[in-house]
């Protein structure tokens, strides 16, 4: 039995390392970490009946993105997910080594770092699993000081861990190398959403679920259709998936067989207790809506 926070046990391996780190399904599953434009802040209001057993799903939020903004999230449930501490402090320094920042970007990087942190201050998620419904926030304090500028102090809401509460067991291992060699937003997406689904080596998706992940119901449905085309072709191209077969209702799409590649190389490594080094390679930049 291993504890996640340090006190919720669980059944699964708990990994906060360079190259695995462990996600509620909730995490990754939902449309928090979206497409989002360069520069673009708008509070967003999403609400969702249903997606595969999560149903009520409320989320007041600034949109974060899946490249910048999950790069930040990692870092910081890094340091959180076997602690039962909800403060730590980020030396910007060491942040931006981790992400491999050239010290000529320091200024730009330290602003777009502070934005990403402010823009999980507002978060707020409200969804029902099985018989309770939970409530979720991710920060509730960004603390700058005024003596050290290299150093942000951040503080989780206590309701963070409803992430992981409403089923300690339904945890992944994202392996970060695999799913930083994505460059498009759709292709993150999908690889997020079909990784947490991936409970048989084909999977059926109704494109109606697809598209409320990638949060696109808003958008021309042809172009969305295309882009999610373009993602299963990278996702492919990576190894990740096999295929993507579409399924036909008469001559409408509604959704895709995805068929899964088996998994190669050697199986994740034992949990340490603490590890030093940090995942490198990481994005700088937000990307483009992919239409």
């Amino acid at each position: 039995m291993e504890l996640i926070f340090n006190h919720l046990e669980t059944k699964k391996k708990i990994y906060a390392q360079d190259a695995y780190m462990t996600f509620a399904k909730s995490i990754l599953h939902l449309p928090i970490f979206q497409s989002v434009k360069n520069g673009e802040r708008k509070r967003t209001e999403l609400k969702i009946d249903s997606l595969y057993g999560y149903k009520n799903v409320e989320m007041r939020f600034y949109p974060l993105s899946v490249g910048f903004d999950f790069d930040v999230f990692y870092y910081i449930l890094q340091k959180k997910i076997k602690s039962e501490k909800l403060s730590f402090t980020i030396n910007l320094n060491q942040f931006m080594k981790f992400h491999k920042v050239h010290p000529s970007n320091k200024k730009v990087y330290i602003e777009k770092l502070k934005q990403s942190l402010d823009n999980m201050l507002d978060f707020y998620l409200k969804f029902s699993y099985g018989p309770n419904t939970y409530k979720c926030h991710l920060l509730t304090h960004v603390e700058e000081n005024e003596e050290n500028r290299e150093e942000i102090k951040i503080t989780f809401s206590k309701f963070f861990e409803n992430f992981y509460k409403h089923d300690p067991d339904l945890i992944f291992n994202l392996q970060l190398d695999q799913f930083k060699e994505i460059s498009g937003d759709y292709a993150k997406m999908l690889y997020m959403f079909y990784f947490t689904n991936k409970y048989e080596a084909a999977v059926e998706f109704k494109i109606e679920s697809i598209m409320k992940r990638l949060n696109s119901e808003g958008y021309d449905r042809k172009e969305v259709l295309k882009n999610i085309k373009k993602a299963h072709e990278q996702l492919i191209s990576i190894g990740f998936l096999k295929s993507a077969t579409p399924i036909k209702k008469g001559r409408e799409l509604a959704g895709y067989e995805i068929e899964f590649e088996k998994r190669r190389g050697k199986p994740l490594s034992e949990p340490k207790e603490t590890e030093k080094n940090i995942t490198a390679d990481l994005s700088l930049c937000d990307e483009e809506l992919p239409f």
